[in-house]
């Protein structure tokens, strides 16, 4: 199993075995089939979407940190230091624990699938600094787990 961060607009391009899951507040109405925001389904191309990971959601503490008024200087950007430390409250076995119970329940219901990997995804693109993948990929790392940016294999 393997973890990666990316965002909303490459879930149409995961294989069957690349999982989604949401770590937004809201998601994209597409990402749940136009229905609410617990539905899960299966796109044309197999692939699960719809799962969330609230316990990655940014807490409601955090709504006005984030503005125009950053600069986009990650470094001292309030909202992300807060979301570190929020990040920082979780049970790291716990989190790990879910990701491989949600793993096993997945190929148990999919026996065509051989392993399953997931990708924790965020609204913004790699090229915006001022996104919560990079404390994302700092809290995995902070556990001895490299999580780094999914990207599409080149054809």
């Amino acid at each position: 199993m393997t973890i990666y961060t990316s965002y909303f607009y490459m879930v149409r391009f995961f294989p069957e075995n690349l999982i989604p899951i949401s770590t937004a507040v809201w998601d994209p109405k597409w990402f749940h089939a136009n229905k609410d925001q617990s539905y899960q389904f299966k796109d044309k191309r197999g692939v699960i979407n719809g799962i969330r990971a609230p316990i990655f959601a940014p807490g409601p503490d955090l709504g006005g940190y984030c503005g125009p008024s950053c600069g986009m200087e990650p470094s001292y950007c309030q909202f992300l230091l807060r979301y570190a430390v929020q990040l920082s409250q979780l049970d790291f076995e716990n989190v790990m624990q879910r990701f491989r119970s949600l793993r096993d329940g997945i190929l148990a219901h999919e026996p065509s699938l051989k392993d399953v990997n997931f990708a924790l995804i965020v609204h913004e693109a790699p090229s915006n600094p001022c996104s919560e993948r990079v404390p994302i990929q700092q809290w995995f790392a902070a556990h001895g787990i490299q999580v780094q940016e999914w990207s599409k294999p080149s054809i």
